[in-house]
């Protein structure tokens, strides 16, 4: 490759990302999951302390980046993290693009960049576009095997550390991406045991310098939050409820809904970044069953992309954007896959040659394009709850506070009210998340009994001003009106009803 085709390889990576991410550009298409790290991060820059004053199961790591966006640009400007996260795609693509060529070849890795782009993008706007811990923690893992293999060239303990510290950093954007510190250290045992690439004393320096370098990052946050006295906290809602939602239960017949209707959705729409993935997994496969030199970087993708696929499972809910996290190993393999075929079809008749590479554009297109319009039909319809913002706004003042009943995090974030409790979403108190069988989901059974309790003192210690109950205009919640809970029912005699704005009741404390 010339420099100037690496060039517009460059320019034709950051062109998709921005023409693909345009929806995001615009005031709206604002996801849930972006509402409740807005939440929480407007809670943070109020004050509040993480797991305590606001909870979520999800881990620090993107609260503090929408925390840090919004100090920058103002309060509540998902317009500045959508942006950010354009920067962040990119800069994942070109570093795939530096991995698939140091693995193979020039075009390798640029078609592993290409298609990354492209297919991060093929599937439902609400679960590609947010900026959401996928897209965000899919950098620092990629720039941790971009480090390691560069250490494994040049061995280099402080590589190594940084690795590893790189690990730390995406876990503690999203859980399942410390399955990659095991990826790591099982590529060293390979090239330890079977390969017979390394010395025991290099494995054992280079696994011991990636395992410090990941605990250094946990550690070193575990220290803060011991020191802001909410290390407790961190650990019951960043990991005991984490792991309790993952384990709840669920049903056959959900389960295969969801394959089907998800899962397999998910994979037939990028069905040609899939199909060149797996056939390079397989020939990798192939000669290691035929006992052929298997380099320790081809093993390294396998686990990569086998443990990444695996974690997909972990539910068995199988939401749209847990699939991200899968795409950067499978860009790198169907890039080194696609680059050969690409040069073996060239040498073709041009008329096949033509079928062939229309055939390969229109999978490609087809599916993000037709995504994309979708983007720009169903963005206005985000913007729903901006009447009930405008009439919290009026009704209060900015230092009242306001309780959401059901699950919309963004009425307090673009209201600018703070929560009058610790929950950023009422599921947690009544079990009544999106993608559980409803059988399971209207139950009304929390996962941690202590909610509750905890509701109630945070309700004593700052009542709300306002209550919004948006349980008649959500399928979710209807099963769950405010009066089927004790708790809540108790307080509900100190309050009238205020009006109704789009089905949602607003209730004013007497």
């Amino acid at each position: 490759m010339t420099r100037c085709q690496s060039r517009w390889v460059n320019l034709v990576i950051i062109a998709l990302v921005v023409i693909l991410r345009a929806p995001t550009l615009l005031p709206s298409l604002y996801t849930t999951d972006e509402a409740y790290y807005g939440t929480i991060a407007n809670d943070i820059l109020d004050g509040g302390a993480l797991y305590r004053t606001a909870v979520d199961t999800k881990p620090p790591g993107m609260y503090y980046i929408y925390a840090g966006v919004f100090r920058v640009a103002g309060r509540n400007n998902l317009g500045a993290v959508h942006v950010l996260a354009i920067f962040v795609v990119v800069a994942t693509a070109l570093v795939l693009r530096r991995i698939g060529a140091r693995l193979a070849d020039d075009w390798a890795g640029a078609w592993s960049g290409i298609g990354y782009v492209i297919f991060v993008h093929a599937y439902w706007p609400g679960d590609t576009l947010g900026a959401n811990s996928e897209i965000f923690a899919s950098l620092p893992l990629a720039l941790s095997v971009l480090v390691f293999l560069q250490a494994q060239k040049k061995p280099a303990s402080s590589l190594m550390f940084l690795s590893g510290a790189l690990v730390g950093v995406a876990t503690l954007i999203r859980q399942p991406s410390a399955v990659n510190l095991g990826v790591l250290l099982a590529c060293l045992v390979y090239g330890w045991l079977i390969a017979r690439s390394h010395s025991f004393a290099r494995v054992l320096a280079a696994g011991s310098g990636v395992v410090i370098g990941f605990i250094a990052v946990i550690a070193a946050l575990a220290w803060y939050y011991q020191l802001q006295g909410n290390l407790h906290d961190a650990y019951l809602w960043a990991w005991t409820f984490a792991i309790r939602y993952v384990e709840a239960e669920t049903t056959f017949g959900y389960v295969l809904k969801r394959l089907v209707t998800v899962h397999l959705a998910v994979i037939l729409l990028s069905g040609l970044l899939w199909y060149f993935g797996i056939w390079q997994m397989v020939e990798m496969l192939r000669s290691f069953w035929r006992r052929k030199p298997v380099s320790s970087e081809a093993i390294l993708l396998i686990l990569w992309f086998g443990l990444t696929y695996l974690a997909i499972f972990i539910g068995w809910r199988f939401p749209g954007h847990y699939h991200l996290a899968v795409l950067p190993p499978l860009s790198i393999l169907a890039g080194q896959a696609f680059s050969r075929f690409v040069a073996k079809q060239r040498r073709s008749p041009q008329r096949c040659w033509r079928w062939i590479r229309t055939g390969i554009i229109g999978a490609a297109a087809l599916p993000v394009m037709g995504f994309l319009i979708v983007a720009f039909i169903v963005r206005a319809q985000t913007l729903y709850f901006l009447p009930t913002v405008q009439q919290i706004v009026k009704e209060t003042r900015p230092n009242d506070r306001i309780f959401v009943w059901g699950s919309s995090p963004r009425l307090y974030s673009f209201s600018g009210r703070r929560m009058a409790t610790r929950f950023v979403s009422c599921s947690h108190l009544v079990g009544a998340y999106a993608i559980r069988p409803r059988e399971v989901r209207d139950r009304g059974k929390s996962m941690i009994p202590e909610t509750w309790a905890m509701f109630q003192a945070d309700w004593e210690t700052h009542p709300p001003v306002l209550i919004i109950d948006t349980s008649a205009v959500d399928q979710f919640w209807s099963r769950h009106p405010m009066t089927r809970y004790p708790v809540l029912r108790a307080y509900l005699s100190g309050y009238r009803v205020e009006g109704v704005i789009n089905g949602e009741t607003i209730y004013r404390r007497l």
